[in-house]
């Protein structure tokens, strides 16, 4: 079980928020039933054959009272339900969780007088009914079922042996029959529900794991030239619509195929994940956006950013990386890990591919001023 929960780490929180929706929805279907049985023992005198019909129940009034807050109770929480704002709702739940409760200690009441009136008739069938009804409704949630249906099975079978003379041991044992019945088709059906949340979960994970191995770059765990550049159109659009300020750096390592050659192709991605790091380290916010561009070629999309700001930011990374000292003895320009920075800034109706374009312009002016350093876009 626990390497299944390592799978599905979200597993808990997505059973909670499940069980949380199901009963506002089956607990309203669980309502009107409620509705539709008082009803019909408040009315069976007027439609049942003279035989057949119901004698006084003692303590007189009490069955009525229980069976009219049954309906009241029902009707105004489904009345809530249906006039709340945000469906969804939290305080939602728990007043069903609450109403639940309260109309089962109001059934137990009903069940009783009916047993010490000595009208047994319907006692079995109705109460086999309403448990089962909750069991359809509820099995989701084990708490809320039992605490509906365990008054009413108490009274009933403490009420089998308070008054022998009206409830005998064969309906004891069809009460214990129908318990047993009950509890294995809680289990079943709760099994098949935890098993459905678990299998939604996982998918959803993995569509979750899917969309971020398309996203990421594999080696350095940064975004991707793909989601760079959805990332970009996005800003771009947010520019021209509100005139907020954009720049870009794009930032290569200097004559990493020398290092690749000199120090090999592992301790070159090694060295690549050290360069991350050391931009990332720059970041101001999660605003600021790292994406591996090309091969050693990177690239940083900084929102809200002025050309001046994203200077302040490359000369971050240039001590940043000058501080870590990575070795490169066959660079020409340092016996360190170094980086050319080139810097864009988003002008009114400027493109994505034109900032782009002149971040990369920025770069080779940088590459051609001697290398190690940042540099302005200059037209």
């Amino acid at each position: 079980m626990s390497d299944r929960r390592k799978a599905c780490p979200n597993f808990d929180l997505r059973l909670s928020m499940v069980r949380q929706h199901a009963i506002n929805v089956s607990g309203t279907w669980f309502l009107w039933v409620n509705i539709l049985f008082s009803a019909f023992i408040l009315g069976r005198n007027y439609f049942s054959p003279g035989n057949l019909a119901a004698g006084p129940h003692y303590p007189r009034y009490l069955l009525e009272v229980s069976l009219v807050l049954v309906l009241a109770l029902s009707s105004s929480v489904i009345f809530i339900l249906r006039m709340a704002p945000e469906q969804q709702a939290p305080w939602l739940s728990k007043l069903m969780r609450g109403t639940i409760v309260c109309l089962s200690g109001l059934w137990a009441l009903c069940f009783y007088v009916f047993i010490a009136s000595g009208d047994v008739r319907i006692v079995f069938p109705f109460s086999a009914l309403l448990i089962f009804t909750a069991l359809i409704s509820l099995y989701f949630d084990g708490r809320v079922l039992l605490s509906f249906t365990l008054p009413v099975w108490g009274v009933i079978l403490i009420c089998n042996f308070v008054y022998p003379t009206t409830l005998t041991a064969l309906n004891a044992i069809l009460y214990c029959l129908m318990a047993a019945l009950f509890e294995s088709g809680r289990r079943i059906l709760r099994s098949w529900f935890v098993l459905a949340v678990r299998r939604e979960q996982e998918n959803a994970d993995l569509i979750n794991q899917l969309k971020l191995l398309a996203n990421r770059d594999p080696l350095t765990g940064v975004a991707n030239r793909r989601a760079f550049q959805l990332l970009l159109d996005k800003e771009i659009q947010r520019q021209h619509q509100t005139h907020a300020e954009l720049s870009l750096i794009m930032l290569d390592v200097d004559h990493f195929k020398k290092y690749n050659d000199r120090y090999g192709h592992q301790a070159g991605d090694e060295c690549l994940i050290k360069v991350v790091h050391s931009i990332e380290n720059a970041t101001r916010n999660s605003q600021d956006v790292v994406a591996r561009f090309g091969g050693e070629e990177f690239i940083m999309l900084l929102p809200d950013t002025s050309q001046q700001q994203a200077a302040m930011i490359a000369e971050r990374i240039k001590m940043s990386l000058q501080a870590m000292a990575l070795e490169h003895k066959s660079s020409p320009v340092a016996p360190f890990v170094t980086l050319s920075q080139g810097i864009a800034s988003c002008g009114a109706g400027t493109s994505a591919v034109q900032l782009i374009a002149e971040a990369d312009a920025a770069l080779y002016q940088a590459k051609a001023a001697g290398r190690n350093r940042w540099q302005r876009y200059q037209a």
